[in-house]
């Protein structure tokens, strides 16, 4: 049973005219990166310290590029939206992404979830593949230039966009080469690539692959799930709630729990997925045409 309409009323009513708590985030995270590493250069705390507290910052931040892409910083003021593109290239810098290719590397999830041509159907397969396998294949070719022009190409990036994504490519690679250059590689590896892989890691598992397992449901109602457990909004910042977002993309993600809690009626009619913090394969229903890696 389809209930479409009540549930964009719902959505509608519990979105902002400007998600400014996004810019909130955002601040604090970089206040808390730069906060960290200098202390951690200037020996006033550990170097482990600075590690952790810049892993917080790479899983956090990019959920400011995230909510960017869907303009849901400048929500229902469309005069704003340069301010969803600037706040999204600036938080995508530490996390060595390219605004507008992935913002339309993202549009093309959303347009086909858990289909072959999902951008994110890599992910499919089981946890050990995923951990083991696909993610450091996927994380490595962050740093790929040819792999990057190829999803230019792919996504039906601009070449105005293409330019962009080449430009600050250059930009990152030319600070990254001039700090070890300058001798400063300790400090790259423990303060920014060791949380890097981390923080993508636990962010990419719990904003992809777990979401979405076993990638097989294209359904509105089942292409993703609901994961509840205590600290889950907090922890997971709103992505248990990912069928929110994939059903009300201009919803904030400050704003999932209580459109759930809302809708949870006409969801639990449509059978959706409300499971804990991992994938219950009870739960799972093999399309005919996945082709599962195991």
């Amino acid at each position: 049973m389809s209930t479409v309409r009540h549930e964009f009323e719902i959505a509608r009513k519990h979105t902002p005219d400007f998600g400014g708590r996004t810019l909130v985030l955002e601040v604090f995270m970089f206040g808390l990166c730069i906060a960290a590493t200098w202390a951690a250069v200037t020996h006033r705390i550990p170097m482990w310290a600075g590690m952790v507290a810049n892993t917080i910052f790479i899983y956090g931040i990019y959920t400011v590029v995230h909510e960017a892409v869907h303009a849901n910083i400048s929500s229902r003021h469309k005069e704003l939206r340069w301010v969803d593109t600037l706040a999204g290239m600036i938080a995508c810098a530490p996390l060595w992404l390219f605004y507008h290719q992935h913002r339309r590397q993202h549009m093309e999830h959303h347009a086909h979830t858990n289909e072959d041509v999902d951008p994110d159907i890599y992910a499919r397969g089981s946890f050990p593949v995923w951990i083991f396998i696909k993610l450091p294949h996927a994380l490595l070719n962050y740093f790929n230039p040819l792999q990057h022009f190829r999803d230019c190409q792919r996504f039906g990036c601009t070449q105005r966009e293409v330019a962009y994504t080449f430009v600050t490519y250059a930009a990152y690679a030319g600070v990254l080469g001039g700090l070890l250059v300058a001798g400063y590689w300790k400090e790259v590896l423990l303060l920014w690539f060791i949380p890097w892989w981390i923080g993508q890691t636990v962010m990419l598992t719990f904003f992809t692959w777990t979401p979405h397992h076993d990638h097989s449901e294209t359904g509105r109602y089942r292409n993703t799930r609901v994961s509840l457990f205590p600290g889950a909004n907090f922890l997971l910042q709103g992505q248990n709630y990912h069928l929110i977002h994939h059903m009300a993309p201009s919803v904030p993600y400050y704003r999932y729990k209580p459109v759930f809690e809302e809708m949870r009626p006409l969801l639990e009619r449509n059978d959706v997925r409300i499971e804990g913090i991992w994938p219950d394969p009870a739960n799972e229903r093999h399309a005919p045409s996945a082709q599962l890696t195991e």
